[in-house]
């Protein structure tokens, strides 16, 4: 009975030992895991060539998670020129540019779309309109 249970215990470490997926090259490398880890929580910010917006003083940022396929997407412009159609209109715009270099078919809101509105460090009143989306391959 024990050479059973021996010989049992011996072939599931070896079966684990042969499908173990590495991290990297090197499993053994402790800096490798940091990057892995590293990239999974890195976000990157985009500033679009292409921001589809009528007004001078708007501009338009995405931060992309690319682990999590999660975008955040911000309009931001002076108060006296904000126009919430035009806002929704060049965000959807750019989001449609986005989706077509990344690669993605769709996308849904994880939020409902805010309005925020704040004075900046030069004491202009400025809107900032943002969308939180998820997208789908």
């Amino acid at each position: 009975m024990k050479k059973i249970v021996t010989l049992f215990t011996a072939l599931t470490l070896i079966s684990a030992a042969i499908f173990a997926q590495p991290i990297g090259d090197n499993p053994d490398d402790p800096f490798e895991r940091d990057k892995f880890e590293q990239e999974k929580l890195t976000t990157k910010v985009i500033v679009p060539e292409n921001q589809h917006c009528t007004d001078k003083n708007a501009s338009i940022k995405i931060e992309y998670q690319p682990i999590y396929d999660e975008v955040r997407i911000y309009y931001e412009t002076l108060y006296v020129t904000y126009d919430k159609g035009e806002a929704m209109n060049s965000v959807m715009a750019v989001l449609q540019d986005f989706q077509k270099e990344y690669k993605y078919y769709s996308y849904r809101y994880l939020k409902d779309d805010k309005e925020k509105y704040f004075k900046d460090e030069r004491g202009q009143r400025r809107a900032q309109y943002s969308s939180y989306l998820k997208f789908s391959r």
